[in-house]
């Protein structure tokens, strides 16, 4: 199929600062400038950087440690990937990864022809086309965000993640202005005091039950398991809620039929004549979104500007 070969493309060359530039074809439409927008709002201090038409970040893979850059290219219908990083083994993973990032794989006619039916949905689909779903690239760090981000707003949620970044002190080496650290890992994460950076110590218990749970292998963070298994296990960590569980395989994961039934944007979005729902209406409701309720969630956001999660 066209849409396969169109997929699989990949093209790279050198560039003359030693980087790997990769184009990674996509579908159009694609509202790139949308998606920057949303991470910008969320861009971690010192380990992402983010204008109007770039998205930056430091990762690790493995032994290797490196950086890229996103940048759209309509042009060749492609976003193109600049990473640098010695290890050309990583390239690969990284791709695919930004792939998943941005959403580039999923076929969206379906969904674009359900929820443009849906008198509320299709309300917040942005010329004709369903918003894309910004998945985190580093899961255990939106495991963490997610927490420190319960009943606090995104801005808050935001500098407390960076404040646990510049504390773990985990530094990169002669990398692009601003991105000056790596998020630390469950185990890194775990030897790590919290305390004084403003994080709760009921967030801060919380944040390190998960990072053992992860490290025990009690819950993965994958998305090749049913949406069932994770709810049970993550769900089963004391401070782990409905709310957290959903968001974190929505943007964490990937998932694209979780539903955080209880944000407060869902709520506000499906509040009428200024009766708030309950939570049982909002679920009922949104059976009707099957089994694309994580876009489901992403159109009601869009409703008014919606967006107040972290």
């Amino acid at each position: 199929m066209a849409e396969l070969m169109v997929k699989n493309e990949l093209m790279n060359e050198k560039s003359d600062k030693n980087d790997t530039i990769f184009l990674l074809k996509y579908i159009k439409p694609l509202n790139f400038n949308q998606i920057i927008a949303f991470m910008k709002q969320r861009a971690m201090e010192g380990v992402e950087v983010i204008s109007e038409n770039t998205y930056s970040r430091t990762f690790r893979r493995g032994k290797s440690r490196g950086y890229f850059t996103v940048t759209n290219n309509p042009d060749h219908s492609a976003l193109e990937l600049r990473i640098g990083c010695e290890d050309n083994q990583c390239h690969m993973k990284i791709s695919d990864r930004i792939r998943k990032m941005f959403d580039l794989d999923t076929d969206f006619r379906v969904i674009n022809e359900k929820f443009s039916k849906d008198t509320l949905l299709s309300k917040g689909i942005v010329s004709g086309h369903v918003p894309r779903l910004p998945i985190a690239f580093n899961p255990f760090e939106f495991v963490v965000r997610a927490v420190l981000g319960q009943q606090i707003s995104v801005k808050a949620a935001t500098t407390l993640a960076a404040r646990v970044a510049k504390k773990a002190a985990i530094k990169s080496d002669r990398f692009p202005h601003g991105l000056d650290y790596f998020f630390p890992n469950p185990a890194e994460l775990l030897e790590l005091d919290l305390d004084e950076i403003g994080i709760t110590k009921t967030r801060q218990t919380t944040i390190k039950t998960a990072a053992q749970a992860i490290l025990d292998g009690g819950v993965r963070l994958t998305s090749n398991q049913p949406f069932d298994t994770f709810h049970k296990d993550f769900s089963a960590l004391k401070g782990i809620g409905d709310w957290t569980v959903n968001y974190v395989a929505m943007r964490g994961l990937g998932m694209v039929d979780s539903f955080p039934a209880g944000d407060l944007g869902v709520v506000k979005a499906l509040t009428k004549d200024g009766r708030v729902l309950s939570k049982k209406e909002i679920i009922d409701i949104a059976e009707n979104w099957r089994p694309y309720r994580s876009y489901a969630t992403l159109c009601l956001w869009n409703l008014k500007s919606n967006q107040v999660t972290v």
